[in-house]
């Protein structure tokens, strides 16, 4: 599936219960210089509250070429 995203081109995951698919993203992107020790892999999981630390997370990853998961 890496090979068919972009920069314009975003993954999106259809999440069933009991699948998650965190870990082979960030395995992925660990293979790519993304991770989240380095802060350029951020996964937020959304609920109230969420809302504006996720779009200002996509407004740093965008600027930056981070990977953003949420």
């Amino acid at each position: 599936m890496y090979k068919e995203t972009s920069p314009a081109t975003p993954a999106f995951f259809v999440l069933f219960p009991g699948v998650d698919p965190t870990p082979d993203v960030e395995r992925v992107g660990a293979k790519f210089g993304k991770t989240a020790n380095d802060k350029s892999f951020i996964n937020i999981s959304m609920g109230q509250g969420q809302e504006m630390i996720a779009q200002n997370a996509l407004k740093e990853c965008a600027l930056k070429g981070y990977w953003l998961m949420i």
